[in-house]
């Protein structure tokens, strides 16, 4: 029979475990899916980035966020739910992955400060790094990020 010390150790352990995992699985996830390369389209291929650390850059966006994308219009507004991601590189050939840049589109109202955006830094192995309306993410792209370089803080024009 354990002694009454062991099981204090045990139970003290599934307490402390038990907890971590409910942690972890309350903890937000990314606003993109794991194979989002594959429904995904292609805005941006791979080139030098002026902003974001001056990574090398990919710009990928979901159904809904592709033409807003593209056409930099309030006649195409970004719909609740669309999501740009921007994948960076350390290296010219996109190859060497660094992180991830998200952004998806809100309902109006519900993210006033991140213009009714959620945005998303995750590293490599897409832990996320930071989550809702980072000032500095902001504040950039409400810059420089308007017309005729960008739409709704999307910067979407080659600068």
């Amino acid at each position: 029979m354990p002694s009454a010390r062991t099981l204090i150790l045990v139970c003290a352990a599934q307490l402390l475990f038990g907890c971590a995992a409910e942690a972890q699985d309350d903890a937000p996830a990314a606003v993109f899916p794991i194979d989002f390369e594959a429904h995904y389209e292609e805005m941006r291929s791979c080139r030098h980035s002026h902003e974001h650390e001056l990574r090398f850059i990919r710009v990928l966006a979901s159904e809904s966020a592709a033409t807003p994308y593209a056409t930099l219009s309030a006649e195409a507004p970004y719909p609740p739910g669309a999501i740009l991601v921007k994948v960076e590189y350390d290296d010219g050939l996109c190859e060497q992955l660094l992180g991830f840049t998200a952004m998806q589109k809100l309902a109006e109202g519900e993210n006033p400060e991140g213009g009714d955006w959620r945005w998303q830094k995750l590293d490599a192995e897409r832990e996320l790094l930071e989550d809702g309306a980072p000032v500095r993410c902001v504040s950039c792209h409400a810059q420089h990020c308007a017309p005729p370089h960008g739409f709704d803080l999307s910067c979407a024009e080659e600068i």
